[in-house]
């Protein structure tokens, strides 16, 4: 018996001691990252971290302690090292750009890589105590292998059983703390909300830890985003039209009358086209396509306005600005930005929120109108679905010549195919731009402008789409080529030499804004050409106390620092400001411009609207807060305001949640589906099927 006794402990001790270890290591880690990244800690973060780390390293233990004592003794420190290394690594790329390093981003990274390398390798000495911090497991894996993975006692054989009880002991807990979060669900955006339906890295992260996050974010990638369920209680009538819609301007024949939503053709006097939702419902076997159907049919569409074709024939220069923040303007530093942002169009509570891939999703967002899908790089899988909302594509249809330009490699982030998807004739480092500032990074935003407005000014109508890259982080004086050159500008200014080198590499931004007005003017297009420019985000290069010294005060994480400008000017504006103080976002920027140049386009199919609609504002942030006409909603503490001071309907406040969790998830249906080819009949798909 006692032999017996002795080799079951002996086998259990095999896989228990490196299970525990690998559990430690990792709990460590990941409540390490919470405290860097996020400086707080809540009681339900750290247990249900702890509990979900539980799994994977019951998993990791049974492949140390399962196989023979040479090869565990390997396996030990090179899982240690490969644990440490994802959570590592998703410490140092938060700390770069304020988002979760994702798998498929991951199986691109000799491309960032590439690009970026002397980034990295400054982020990571920048962060070179939380990286000694993640190194500190690993050496004691190497130092303890042999105590944690024993010799084996005579030539007793590997039990079969012992390792299947393992495994099911680890499948047991991860079900087990799956059932706990199924019993969080108090709140609008609880626990149980966060892990099953929402998709929020941030969430995620803070209260399951990074690997969890990473379980969820590939199940989303493969199984996309769960909707909030629609009505499905009706049954549509393909005959009807939706019920009390008034336009801002009537037209001369009222819409049609009557109950339900699925009116097949284009309503008058709304931002619809033809779509028969009723028969598309009808004959439409895949679940989930027939909830999108649903959903999308019984939107209210935007009403056509006041400035609905204010700007009908005029020319575009529609403009991403890297890193852009009002808090660059200046009216002595940057006075054709400070007279673009004051004149024209003045939109009092402009958002930029940051989405999961930065730059890349901060374009989609801007150019799509949709909310990109977490995990992927969303503009460069459009590259391949039907886009015809692009005003690339529609601007084409109308006879303009169409182009879109960007100082950067073409080919970073799949812009070489995602731009010409668009409806753009593109242009960029190693496809027809050429630039005389060589290999330095980032490159000239006006040398770009002088090089690419010739190509265009001289058409009879031009569409352009431009994303410049002067004001790319890091914002020092050694790695950004463009805060050395205006140095100089800047180095008075009583702040810290980090802000100052970003006011510093905005000043190219600045110049380049010049010429292009400069040279429109001597073409005598200035006053048929609308300027358009808003950041693909806020400037995450600064920590949030360099952001608070350009602020005055300190900045508010949730809503204050994504607040920005969007220029919306045309050389026949100037002198004249219209206010728009509705809360709006980069969301809104394409259904906006569609409606101002008169284009035809489906407002239901679209996340953002129209900014000068009488549309009902929704500002929808990553991580699930948001703001609209009555109040705002933090998620990260689950409590909604109003603006008015009451207490908030609990009812009202999901259902907004709801709201916002739906655009999330049909957006995702739109980019995985391609939807727009199903539902406007659009040509079909080139290559394999």
């Amino acid at each position: 018996m006692d032999n017996r006794i002795s080799a079951l402990w002996t086998r259990w001790r095999r896989l228990a001691a490196p299970s525990l270890f690998l559990m430690g290591v990792i709990c460590y880690e990941e409540l390490f990252l919470k405290l860097y990244c996020f400086r707080s800690l809540t009681a339900e973060g750290a247990f249900f971290t702890c509990l979900f780390t539980l799994p994977p390293a019951l998993l990791l233990g049974l492949l140390c302690g399962g196989t023979p004592p040479r090869w565990g003794r390997l396996l030990l420190p090179a899982c240690t090292a490969l644990a440490s290394l994802w959570i590592g690594s998703q410490l140092v790329y938060y700390n770069m750009f304020k988002v979760f390093l994702s798998i498929f981003s991951l199986t691109k990274m000799v491309m960032v890589a590439k690009s970026f390398g002397e980034m990295a390798v400054g982020s990571v000495l920048a962060n070179w105590f939380p990286i000694l911090a993640m190194c500190v497991p690993t050496i004691l894996s190497i130092l303890l292998r042999k105590w944690l993975i024993p010799d084996r006692e005579g030539d007793q054989p590997r039990e079969g059983r012992s390792l299947l009880r393992w495994a099911v002991m680890a499948a047991a807990v991860q079900l087990l703390a799956m059932g706990l979060v199924l019993l969080c669900g108090g709140g609008t955006l609880s626990l149980r909300y966060i892990y099953y339906r929402a998709a929020t890295p941030e969430l995620e992260v803070q209260n399951f830890g990074v690997f969890t996050q990473t379980q969820l974010e590939l199940c989303r990638v493969l199984f996309g985003i769960k909707p909030d369920a629609p009505d499905l209680s009706e049954e549509p009538e393909p005959d009807k039209a939706p019920p009390d819609l008034e336009p801002t301007l009537p037209p001369e024949d009222d819409p049609p009358s009557g109950a339900g939503v699925f009116y097949p053709e284009a309503i008058p006097g709304f931002h619809t086209l033809p779509i028969d939702f009723g028969s598309l419902i009808a004959n439409e076997e895949d679940g989930g396509l027939k909830s999108a159907h649903q959903w999308f049919s019984q939107r209210k569409p935007t009403p056509e306005n006041l400035w609905t074709g204010y700007f009908e024939g005029k020319n575009l220069v529609w403009i991403v600005a890297e890193g852009f923040s009002t808090l660059a303007m200046d009216p002595q530093r940057t006075p054709t930005l400070w007279k673009l942002s004051h004149q024209g169009f003045v939109f009092d509570n402009f958002y930029t929120p940051l989405w999961g891939v930065s730059t890349s999703d901060g374009e989609y967002v801007t150019t799509t109108g949709l909310i990109p899908k977490s995990g992927v790089w969303s503009y460069s899988l459009s590259s391949e679905n039907y886009m015809p909302f692009a005003l690339g594509r529609q601007f084409r249809e109308e006879g303009y010549k169409t182009f879109a330009f960007h100082d950067y490699l073409y080919n970073y982030y799949d812009r070489d195919k995602s731009h010409p998807n668009m409806g753009y004739d593109y242009y960029a480092l190693g496809q027809g731009l050429e630039l005389e500032s060589g290999d330095a990074f980032p490159a000239s935003d006006l040398e770009m402008m002088e090089k690419i407005v010739p190509m265009f000014v001289n058409e009879e109508r031009f569409a352009v789409y431009c994303l410049t890259v002067s004001g790319h982080l890091t914002y020092t004086l050694d790695a950004n080529a463009m805060s050395a050159r205006h140095w100089d500008e800047v180095a008075g200014l009583p702040y810290s030499e980090e802000v100052r080198c970003y006011l510093a590499c905005q000043l190219e931004l600045e110049l380049a804004m010049e010429s292009l007005l400069s040279q429109l003017e001597e073409a005598d297009k200035l006053k048929d050409t609308v300027i358009v420019l808003s950041a693909d985000h806020y400037p995450y290069g600064l920590t949030d106390e360099q952001y608070s010294e350009l602020l005055g005060h300190p900045v508010d994480q949730v809503f204050e620092i994504f607040k920005n400008t969007l220029v919306l000017w045309s050389g026949d504006m100037e002198g004249t400001a219209v206010h728009v103080d509705k809360y709006c976002s980069s969301l809104d920027v394409m259904p906006t411009l569609s409606n101002l140049f008169g284009l035809s386009y489906d407002s239901r199919l679209i996340m953002g609207s129209d900014i000068l609609s009488a549309e009902d504002p929704l500002v929808i942030f990553a991580n699930y807060s948001f703001i609209n006409a009555a109040g705002y909603y933090n998620s990260v503490t689950d409590q909604f305001t109003r603006w008015d001071g009451e207490a908030p309907d609990p009812e009202e406040v999901s259902a907004m949640v709801a709201e916002v969790q739906n655009r999330v998830a049909y957006s995702g249906a739109v980019l995985d589906t391609d939807y727009y080819r199903l539902v406007l009949n659009g040509p079909p798909r080139e290559g394999p099927q």
